[in-house]
C-alpha cells in the first residue's frame, strides 16, 4: 500500500504534469520521483507510466535534443526496474527510441545529434531488450521483425564503427550482445530461444563480426575496457550462431571417427560451394541482395551456411590469435574466455578453424594469470576426456608442430612483440600437454629434430656490437662486498642481447621453453648432443648452443635433476676445453689503416675515340705489403672478434650457472676451470671481465666460501701448478701474469710466500730485452702488487705492534722475577750459598763488554722484505717511462706513483730513485700526450709531497716552465670549446687547476715563480673559460689565500679592471676582506 500510495499521490500526478506541459522543469520532477521507486511489483506502474511517456517521447520527435535525451533517460530508468512483459510495449519503445536518432526512410542516422542523444537512445534499447521476458523475446524474434531487428543493428554498428566517445561505444556495446541474447543475464541453457534468435538474425552476422574483429583489433587508443568487450562480444556471437545443439550434434560428441574428421577438414581446402548465396556479391543489383536474404531467411542456418561461414570467418580467427599475447589480462581473459566457448560448445561447426582455436587455448594454459591458465587447463582437460577427442594432440602432434616452425622464422623476423610473444605461448602450452614419449618419437627422426632445435637457436640468435671491443687499460680493482649482492649485480648478464627479442617477457617465455625441455628426460640428451655437435664442428650457431645447453641444464627446478647433474658435467668437460680460453679477443693490427705514411697518387690519360678519356688512379706500392708474410685469412677482422668476445662470455657465463647447479660438488673442477677464469677476470675488454666475474662469484657462493681471498687461498696450490706450467710451456706468454694479477687483487699477504718464486721469476724475464710483447703484462702485475701493498703493509704493521707490546709486558714480568730473587735474603741453610756469585757476575759482566766491543756496528739496516721487492720494481719500472709505446708509458708511470707512498718512510732508498726516474719524467712533460701528461703530474705532485726540497730546483727549472707553457696555450682555445666535450687536453687542464696548490704549498714555492704561476692560472678566471675551469681556479686562490695573502692580492689586482674578469675577482677578493673602489666611491 505504501508504494500504491507513493505512486498515486506523487508519481502519477508528476508524470501527468509533463505530459500535459512538457518541458525541463516538469520532467525534472518525474525523475525525483521515480527515483528509488520498484515498478516492478504491480503491472499497473507499467501501463500507466511506460505507455505515455513512450507516446509523449513520439510526440516530441524532432523537438529540443535535451528534452528528448532526459526523457529517454527516464524510460531507461524505469524499464530497468520492471520486466517488459508486453510484446506490443517492447516494439513502441524500440520504434520510438529509433525515430530519435534515425531517418525512417533514408536508414541512416539523423545530422547533428549530440553524443549524448544517442547514448542514452542506445541504453533505452539495451534496456528494453535485457529486461523483456522470455515470451515476449520469443514473439519479437520473427520474420515479420526482421527489417526492424536490422535497422537497430545497422545503427548500433554504425555508432560503434564512427563514434569515439567510449562510454557511447561500451553502451552499444552492450546493446549488440542483448540484441543478440547473449549479455551477462541472458539464459545460456535456453537452446530454444538461443537458436530462435540465431534464425532471424544470422543474415547480419558478416557485417556484425567485421565491425567487432576492427575493434578488437585497434591500437590501444581505444582503452582496455572497449577491446576487452569487443572481443567477449565476438566470443559470445560467434557460440550463439555455431553452437551445437541438435541431437546430431550431441552424437557427434561421441564418435572418434567424426571427431578425428575435424583436423582432416582443417587440413584441406574446401571450394567455394556457391558462397555467393550466403555472403553476396558486390556486382550485384539491389533486387538481387534483397532475393538472396529473402531465402536464408527462409532457409535459416543450414549446414551449408554454417560450413561456408565457417571458411570465411577463418582469417578473423587467425588474426585475432595475436590478443593472447595482449599485455591487458582483462583482454586475455576475454578472448580465453571465447576461444573456450567455441572449443566447447562450437568444435564440429568451426571445424574448419578448429586447429586456430585449440592452439589459442593451448597458449593461454600457460598463461601468467593462474585464474585464465586453469579455466583453459580444464577446457583441454574436458575436452581430452571426451570419447571422440582422447589423445587428440599425441594424434596432431606432428602436424601441429611442423605448422607452427615453418611459420615461426617468419614471426621472428617481424620483431612484433606480441606475435612472439603469442607463438612462444603456443609451444610452451604445446610442450606441457603434449605426451614426451609421442614427441621424442617425433624427434628421433634428424630431419624434425634440426628444423625444431634450428627454430630454438634462431630464437636465440645473438647481437654483436662494437661494444663487445670496449677495452679499459687501466687496473681494475675487485669490488668488494657481500657475495651474494655481488651475484645479484653480476647476474644482469649484459652479453646475452638478443637480435630479434625486444621484450623481457618473450626471452623469460623463451627461457621457460628451454627449462621444459632440460627437464624432460626423453627430450633433454637428444637436444643435448644435436647442441654439442654444433659447437664441436664450430658451426655459426655454436654461441647459440653453448646458450641453449645452459639454459637446459641449468634451470632452477628440481625436476629431473639427476639427469640433468650428468648432462652439466658433459657440458662443463666440453667448455673447459682449450680451445673455448685461447681466442684472439681483438681485431688484427693489420686491418687498420696506415695513416703514419703517406700515398701519392698518379693519373694516367689514356687516350680513345671518346670524347672524355678515362681517369686512371693508382696507388703506389707500399714496403710494408712486402713485408708481410701473414695470409689474409688468418687475420682476425672485427667481426671475428666481437664472435670471440661473445663466445668467450656465453663460455663463463655457462661456468657460472653450472657452478650455481651443481654446488658443493664443483669442487672437482677448480683444478681445470680456476685458473682459466682467474685468466678472464685480468683481461682489459669491459664485458670479458664482468662475465669472468659472475663464473667467480659463482663459484666461490658454490663452494660456499665468504670472501674471495678465501677462495684464492685454499686454491693456491693449483693456481702456483698452471702459473709454473704456462711459464715453463711458453714465457712469452702473457697468461701466467695476467692471472698473477688477479690473485695479487684477491689475495692476502698470506699468499705471497707461495707466489714469491714465480714472482721473482716474472722480475727477471722483465729484465730480459726479448721481452718486448710481454712488457705491459709485467707492468700490470706490478701495479697490482704496488696498489695492495698497501693494504698489506697497514695490517702488517697493526699485528706487529701488538706482539711487541706482548714482547714487552713479557720482559718486565722476567725481569721483576729476577729482581725479586736478588732481593731475597741468603738463606743461612745453604752451605754452598752464593759466595762466588758476586765475582761471577763481575765476570759475565766483563765478558759482555768484550763481546759488545768485538760486534762490528751496522752499516746500513735491513729492509722488510715488501720493501725490498717495491725497490726492485721501481728500479725496473723507470726504464719503461722513456719507451715508445703509451700503454707501456702510463702503466710505468701508475706504478712508480703506486710506489712512492710506500717508501716515504725510507728516504734513503726513495732519493736515489726520485733522481734516476726524474730525466725521463722530464721529457715526458715536454711532449704534447695529454694522457702521459696527466700521469705525470700525478707522479709530480706525489713526489712534491715525499720528496719536497730534494726536487725544488729541479722543478723550477725543469717542470714549472712546461706546465705555464700549457696552461697558457690551452687557456686560448678552452673558452671556444663546450662543457660537454671532455677532450683529454681539458681533463689534463681540470686535473692542473685542481692539484696545483697542493704542489706550491707541498714544495714551498715563492717569489718570482709564485708569481708566473699565479698569473697563469688567472687566465682561468676570464668568464671566457668553460665554467668547471673558473671554478676550479677560484678554489686555487682561496686554498691559496692563508699562504701568501699579500702576493695572491697583487696578482689579482693586475685584472680587477677588466670586464671578463671582474667577477671572479670581486668575488675571491670579498672572501680575502677586500672591496674594491667603483668610480662612483672616488667622487
Amino acid at each position: 500500500m505504501i508504494h500504491l500510495e507513493r505512486y498515486l499521490t506523487r508519481i502519477k500526478p508528476a508524470i501527468e504534469g509533463f505530459i500535459k506541459a512538457p518541458g525541463k522543469d516538469t520532467l525534472s520532477l518525474v525523475e525525483r520521483e521515480i527515483e528509488d521507486f520498484n515498478f516492478g511489483e504491480l503491472r499497473i506502474y507499467q501501463v500507466q507510466t511506460v505507455v505515455p511517456l513512450v507516446l509523449k517521447l513520439d510526440e516530441l520527435t524532432g523537438a529540443d535534443q535535451e528534452l528528448r535525451t532526459t526523457l529517454m533517460n527516464c524510460l531507461s530508468c524505469i524499464v530497468s526496474r520492471t520486466y517488459v512483459a508486453d510484446e506490443k510495449c517492447l516494439k513502441s519503445i524500440l520504434v520510438v527510441v529509433m525515430q530519435q536518432i534515425r531517418e525512417p526512410k533514408a536508414s541512416v542516422m539523423l545530422p547533428n545529434l549530440s553524443e549524448e542523444i544517442k547514448l542514452a537512445a542506445v541504453v533505452c534499447i539495451y534496456e528494453a531488450f535485457r529486461r523483456s521476458t522470455t515470451d515476449v523475446l520469443e514473439t519479437l524474434y520473427s520474420k515479420e521483425t526482421t527489417v526492424m531487428l536490422g535497422s537497430i543493428l545497422s545503427t548500433v554498428l554504425d555508432i560503434l564503427d564512427r563514434e569515439k566517445y567510449r562510454k557511447l561505444v561500451q553502451a552499444a556495446l552492450k546493446c549488440l550482445m542483448a540484441i543478440f541474447y547473449v549479455h551477462d543475464e541472458a539464459d545460456a541453457v535456453d537452446v530454444v530461444l538461443r537458436s530462435q534468435v540465431a534464425n532471424t538474425i544470422f543474415i547480419f552476422l558478416p557485417k556484425v563480426l567485421i565491425v567487432l574483429f576492427k575493434i578488437s583489433l585497434r591500437d590501444d587508443k581505444v582503452g582496455e575496457a572497449i577491446k576487452s568487450m569487443s572481443v567477449e562480444a565476438l566470443g559470445r556471437i560467434l557460440c550463439i550462431m555455431f553452437e551445437e545443439t541438435t541431437e546430431e550434434f550431441m552424437k557427434l560428441r561421441y564418435d572418434v571417427d567424426a571427431f578425428r574428421n575435424l583436423f582432416n577438414s582443417s587440413k584441406e581446402m574446401p571450394g567455394p560451394q556457391s558462397e555467393y548465396n550466403y555472403f553476396g556479391n558486390k556486382k550485384a543489383s539491389t533486387e538481387e541482395h534483397i532475393e538472396r536474404m529473402q531465402e536464408m531467411l527462409n532457409e535459416q542456418r543450414t549446414l551449408q551456411w554454417v560450413e561456408a561461414t565457417s571458411r570465411r570467418i577463418r582469417p578473423i580467427l587467425v588474426e585475432t590469435s595475436i590478443l593472447r599475447a595482449h599485455p591487458s589480462l582483462r583482454v586475455r581473459k576475454s578472448y580465453g574466455e571465447m576461444c573456450c566457448l567455441l572449443l566447447k560448445h562450437c568444435a564440429h561447426n568451426l571445424r574448419n578453424n578448429f586447429v586456430h582455436v585449440l592452439e589459442s587455448v593451448l597458449a593461454l594454459s600457460e598463461d601468467e594469470d593462474e585464474q585464465l591458465a586453469e579455466r583453459c587447463r580444464n577446457t583441454l582437460l574436458a575436452l581430452q576426456q571426451q570419447p571422440s577427442s582422447q589423445g587428440i594432440f599425441d594424434e596432431n602432434a606432428e602436424m601441429l608442430l611442423d605448422a607452427h616452425l615453418n611459420k615461426w622464422p617468419r614471426i621472428l623476423h617481424r620483431c612484433e612483440d606480441n606475435e612472439q610473444f603469442a607463438e612462444l605461448l603456443f609451444f610452451k602450452g604445446f610442450l606441457r600437454n603434449v605426451n614426451a614419449e609421442k614427441l621424442q618419437l617425433l624427434l628421433v627422426v634428424p630431419k624434425n629434430l634440426e628444423m625444431f632445435v634450428n627454430c630454438l637457436l634462431l630464437a636465440l640468435d645473438l647481437r654483436t656490437s662494437r661494444d663487445l671491443l670496449n677495452e679499459e687499460y687501466s687496473l681494475r680493482r675487485i669490488r668488494e662486498g657481500n657475495a651474494r649482492d655481488l651475484a645479484t649485480e653480476l647476474s644482469r648478464l649484459p652479453w646475452r642481447q638478443f637480435k630479434y627479442l625486444g621484450s623481457k617477457r618473450t626471452v623469460d617465455i623463451l627461457y621457460d621453453i628451454a627449462a621444459m625441455l632440460g627437464s624432460e628426460p626423453a627430450l633433454n640428451r637428444l637436444i643435448f648432443d644435436y647442441c654439442q655437435e654444433q659447437i664441436q664442428q664450430r658451426s655459426a650457431a655454436m654461441n647459440e648452443s653453448v646458450l641453449l645447453l645452459t639454459l637446459m641444464v641449468t634451470a632452477p627446478t628440481k625436476k629431473a635433476r639427476a639427469d640433468r647433474l650428468v648432462l652439466s658435467e658433459l657440458l662443463l668437460e666440453q667448455i673447459l676445453r682449450d680451445e673455448h680460453w685461447n681466442l684472439a679477443l681483438q681485431p688484427d693490427a693489420a686491418w687498420r689503416l696506415k695513416v703514419e705514411k703517406p700515398t701519392h697518387w698518379f693519373a694516367d690519360r689514356t687516350p680513345g675515340l671518346y670524347s672524355s678519356a678515362i681517369e686512371i688512379r693508382t696507388q703506389d706500392c707500399d714496403s710494408d705489403d712486402e713485408e708481410q708474410t701473414e695470409a689474409v685469412s688468418s687475420r682476425v677482422s672485427i667481426a671475428d672478434a666481437q664472435f670471440n668476445v661473445l663466445h668467450t662470455c656465453l663460455v663463463l657465463d655457462s661456468v657460472g650457472h653450472c657452478a650455481k647447479f651443481i654446488g658443493d660438488s664443483f669442487d672437482r673442477h677448480i683444478f681445470q676451470s680456476l685458473h682459466k677464469v682467474l685468466l678472464k677476470v685480468a683481461n682489459s675488454n669491459t664485458i670479458v671481465h664482468q662475465a669472468a666475474s659472475f663464473a667467480f662469484v659463482s663459484m666461490q657462493l658454490a663452494l660456499k666460501y665468504a670472501q674471495p681471498s678465501h677462495f684464492i687461498e685454499c686454491s693456491t696450490d693449483y693456481i702456483t701448478f698452471h702459473l709454473n706450467s704456462l711459464l715453463k710451456r711458453s714465457p712469452e706468454s702473457p697468461a701466467a701474469v695476467d692471472i698473477l694479477t688477479v690473485v695479487l687483487q684477491y689475495s692476502t699477504r698470506g699468499n705471497v710466500p707461495h707466489l714469491d718464486s714465480i714472482f721473482q721469476t716474472i722480475r727477471e724475464e722483465c729484465s730480459k730485452r726479448h721481452q718486448t710483447s710481454n712488457v705491459h703484462s709485467y707492468l700490470r702485475v706490478f701495479n697490482a702488487f704496488l696498489r695492495h701493498i698497501a693494504d698489506w703493509q697497514g695490517g702488517t704493521m697493526a699485528e706487529v705492534n701488538a706482539e711487541t707490546s706482548m714482547q714487552v709486558d713479557d720482559d718486565r714480568g722476567v725481569l721483576e722475577n729476577w729482581m725479586s730473587v736478588l732481593k731475597k735474603p741468603r738463606l743461612l741453610e745453604d752451605l754452598n750459598g752464593d759466595a762466588s756469585m758476586p765475582e761471577a757476575a763481575t765476570k759475565a759482566e766483563e765478558d759482555d763488554k768484550a763481546e759488545a766491543e768485538e760486534e762490528p756496528q751496522p752499516t746500513k739496516p735491513v729492509l722488510p722484505r715488501h720493501i725490498e721487492m717495491v725497490k726492485d720494481i721501481l728500479g725496473q719500472v723507470i726504464k719503461f717511462v722513456s719507451t715508445a709505446e703509451q700503454s707501456q708509458q702510463i702503466a710505468a708511470l701508475e706504478c712508480f706513483a703506486s710506489g712512492v707512498p710506500l717508501l716515504a718512510d725510507y728516504e734513503n732508498e726513495l732519493l736515489p730513485l726520485v733522481h734516476l726516474v726524474w730525466q725521463p719524467l722530464v721529457e715526458k712533460f715536454r711532449q704534447k700526450d695529454a694522457l702521459v701528461l696527466n700521469r705525470c703530474f700525478s707522479l709530480l705532485h706525489l713526489l712534491g709531497v715525499h720528496a719536497k726540497d730534494f726536487i725544488l730546483k729541479r722543478s723550477l727549472s725543469d717542470v714549472i716552465p712546461q706546465l705555464k707553457q700549457f696552461l697558457k696555450a690551452a687557456s686560448q682555445h678552452s673558452g671556444t670549446e663546450t662543457s660537454g666535450a671532455k677532450t683529454q687536453e681539458f681533463k689534463l687542464q681540470l686535473k692542473l687547476l685542481q692539484c696545483l696548490a697542493d704542489f706550491i704549498l707541498g714544495l714551498q714555492i715563492d717569489g718570482k715563480h709564485l708569481h708566473e704561476l699565479l698569473s697563469t692560472v688567472a687566465l682561468y678566471l676570464s668568464q671566457v673559460q668553460p665554467p668547471e675551469l673558473q671554478a676550479l681556479a677560484k678554489q686555487c686562490f682561496l686554498q691559496l689565500v692563508p699562504y701568501n695573502g699579500p702576493f695572491l692580492y697583487v696578482t689579482l689586482l693586475q685584472r680587477a679592471h677588466l670586464k671578463d674578469y671582474k667577477a671572479n675577482v670581486d668575488q675571491i677578493l670579498a672572501s680575502m676582506g677586500f672591496s674594491l673602489a667603483n668610480g662612483n666611491d672616488l667622487d
